[in-house]
């Protein structure tokens, strides 16, 4: 008996890394995007608990930072989540290393600040 095959669309996995869930975002041919674009090119800023970064480069709205996972500083491909930032952090010496290459007193201090963690301990010169 002959068997006929059957093609699913192409699926393109997506590294997109938010609150620690991996998503994997399928499309065929003319598909539309997960988040259009308006069609004046503007961009709606992301609310709290979007998807934020990534190669769309989605911006959170005022007040909030892309909180990416640590150790991912300067990944094209990886999203983040819109966070409020903490309002208080414990004065626990902990140090972090933050993507923007300065060490942090602790994580908490970092995300304050809206920067992500790079690596644990002080930033290398």
């Amino acid at each position: 008996m002959e068997r006929k095959m059957t093609w699913r669309p192409l699926c393109r996995p997506l590294a997109i890394l938010a609150a620690s869930l991996s998503l994997l975002a399928c499309s065929s041919p003319g598909s539309a995007p997960a988040q259009p674009t308006p069609p004046n090119g503007a961009r709606t800023p992301v609310a709290e608990g979007g998807m934020c970064g990534g190669f769309a480069g989605f911006q959170c709205a005022s007040g909030l930072v892309c909180q990416t996972p640590a150790g991912q500083c300067h990944v094209a491909d990886v999203a983040g989540t819109c966070r409020k930032p903490p309002q208080m952090c414990t004065k626990i010496y902990a140090p972090v290393c933050g993507c923007d290459g300065k060490t942090y007193p602790n994580a908490c201090d970092a995300a304050a600040r809206g920067v992500a963690v790079s690596t644990r301990g002080e930033c290398k010169a």
